[in-house]
């Protein structure tokens, strides 16, 4: 009698084992899928946030950099510098390691950017430069602030240093925002780089 309760206790204690083996390989199969999903909802509220401030930038932010896709302007780092497929003229100056374009906000000449894609040795995309005139310094303060916003939501903390607004937190892009305004010429210059 006594070996029979021995076995049964024996028996029991497996089966406890097996039983709380299974419900933890269970429950830690559910928490790394409902991470996963987390995950997931995560980036798209990323991706929702970043088009949200895109399209509060106002219409001169958008002009310049045509959606929230991409690293700017729907470009990705590392595509080819001839596969570039913009609907500008051609800037009058041209990079010796890239593409220039000229983009006018107005019939002026005197609200414009010109956009330079450049280029590493294998003709691969590598920075995105914006040299952005416009007629007064009031607009470059407001395109600033709106820039700004928009680039803090996209590419998270920025710092200053000097005159410059930097961010540096995304992994793969360095972002710096710089008043280059003379007396005759009220500008920006906005530059996109890939971090190596």
């Amino acid at each position: 009698m006594r070996k029979d309760f021995n076995r049964l206790i024996h028996m029991t204690a497996k089966s406890i084992v097996l039983i709380l083996t299974s419900t933890l390989v269970f429950f830690s199969c559910n928490s790394s899928q409902e991470k996963g999903k987390e995950g997931a909802l995560n980036t798209s509220e990323i991706e929702q946030r970043v088009l949200n401030a895109w399209e509060q930038s106002g219409d001169m932010v958008q002009k310049i950099t045509v959606s929230s896709n991409g690293v700017v302007r729907n470009k990705e780092w590392g595509i080819s510098i001839d596969s570039l497929q913009e609907k500008l003229e051609l800037a009058e100056n041209q990079p010796a390691n890239g593409k220039s374009y000229t983009l006018y906000f107005d019939n002026s000449d005197l609200n414009f950017t010109d956009i330079s894609y450049l280029s590493d040795n294998q003709q691969k995309l590598t920075e995105i430069d914006f040299d952005i005139f416009v007629e007064t310094k009031s607009q470059v303060e407001e395109l600033k602030a709106k820039f700004t916003t928009y680039l803090q939501v996209k590419f998270g903390a920025s710092k200053i240093e000097g005159n410059k607004i930097i961010w540096e937190k995304d992994k793969n892009t360095l972002v710096i925002l710089q008043d280059v305004s003379t007396v005759k010429d009220p500008g920006i210059k906005l530059v996109f780089s890939r971090k190596n």
